[in-house]
């Protein structure tokens, strides 16, 4: 009992301490991109204001001279906002770091579970000046698909009266991450993340099943009265796109600051994926002396363990349409190689 509770205190004590650390670098990284992030807001909006009177000049509103006193007030303005505001910022990076070196850093809460909670950070933060709502350059996204997959190259007879188009055949979910390219557009944005990809094929004829003989994979006639049979494949995937989002910049009149939401307007993402076969089955449902019975087969029916080709999709706001091509056949070594074709609804949520 004594070691159990020597090893408890050990594993609690490393655990304080980690997510102290994880707490002191959150926290820093945040004030550093405050203070950039103010130096950024006022600069462009100097550079506003500057073009304003560049435009009142050039009409003969206004002399040079005039031009040139307000011009250097508004600069003693920002200048001004800039060292309030990053003062205030690095009062509290001072505070920070007596907190940490004395040791009375409090964890945050996500934190203590950061484990669970890697993919739930926030996508905004609030300007330290004007308060407004301000979305990351690096934000995160869940993942959900649903729609058709379709068998491709199977009507030559190896497999038979071939697959059905499946109606609700691909399904996948996961989570994203997108990163936007240049700083003040939402134009060009790098997308990468991780998901669990379904694939379900069902065959033509109600009675196959798939059978592997030889080397070979199959449909062949079950022998029985087969009510219902499926084949479902998943995978873990690694997808990647360039996307082109076409949301306007938005515009706050209250703090005179224009500033960027993604997903508002159109989009378009091209790209690819690579992924992992993890687990395949077969499902074979039928009636026996008037009960209903399920059959779970679970093999690699001689798939292929890599799967890989392009994909993109194009929408609007959260809602797309997404296209998938299976690059890899389905089977290997089958004289008659099939691929599959995933188009489906997927809602990536901001």
């Amino acid at each position: 009992m004594k070691n159990i509770l020597v090893f408890c205190v050990i594993v609690l004590s490393c655990n304080i301490g980690v997510s102290q650390s994880k707490t002191f670098e959150k926290r820093a990284a945040e004030i550093t991109y405050k203070i950039d992030s103010i130096i950024v807001s006022e600069k462009s909006a100097l550079k506003k204001a500057v073009e304003k009177i560049d435009k009142r000049l050039k009409k003969n509103e206004i002399t040079f001279d005039v031009a040139t006193t307000e011009k250097n007030k508004i600069a003693a303005y920002h200048a001004k906002r800039i060292n309030d505001a990053v003062f205030i910022e690095e009062q509290k990076l001072q505070t920070l770091i007596k907190n940490r070196v004395s040791g009375n850093l409090e964890a945050d809460e996500e934190n203590s579970s950061a484990f669970f909670g890697l993919f739930s950070e926030e996508n905004f933060y609030n300007d330290s000046i004007t308060g407004l709502k301000v979305e990351k350059r690096l934000t995160s996204q869940f993942v959900f698909a649903l729609g058709v997959n379709s068998v491709l190259n199977d009507g030559d007879g190896f497999y038979g009266d071939g697959f059905k188009v499946n109606p609700i055949g691909f399904g996948e979910v996961g989570t994203t991450f997108k990163y936007r390219l240049k700083e003040n557009t939402n134009l060009w944005n790098l997308k990468f993340g991780l998901s669990m990809m379904i694939h379900e094929l069902r065959p033509e004829a109600d009675n196959d099943i798939l059978v592997t003989n030889q080397g070979l994979t199959t449909l062949e006639d079950a022998g029985f009265d087969v009510k219902r049979s499926r084949f479902a494949n998943t995978y873990l995937a690694i997808p990647l796109h360039l996307e082109l989002d076409f949301s306007k910049p938005q515009y706050n009149g209250k703090t005179d600051q224009t500033y960027l939401r993604s997903q508002t307007g159109f989009r378009v993402g091209l790209g690819g994926f690579f992924a992992v076969r993890i687990q395949t089955f077969q499902t074979i449902r039928f009636d026996e002396d008037g009960k209903r019975n399920r059959l779970i087969q679970g093999d690699d029916f001689n798939m292929n363990t890599i799967n890989f080709g392009p994909s993109a999709y194009i929408g609007y706001s959260d809602l797309s349409i997404y296209f998938k091509y299976d690059v890899n056949p389905v089977f290997k070594n089958n004289p008659q190689d099939i691929n599959t074709l995933a188009i489906a609804l997927r809602f990536d949520i901001n």
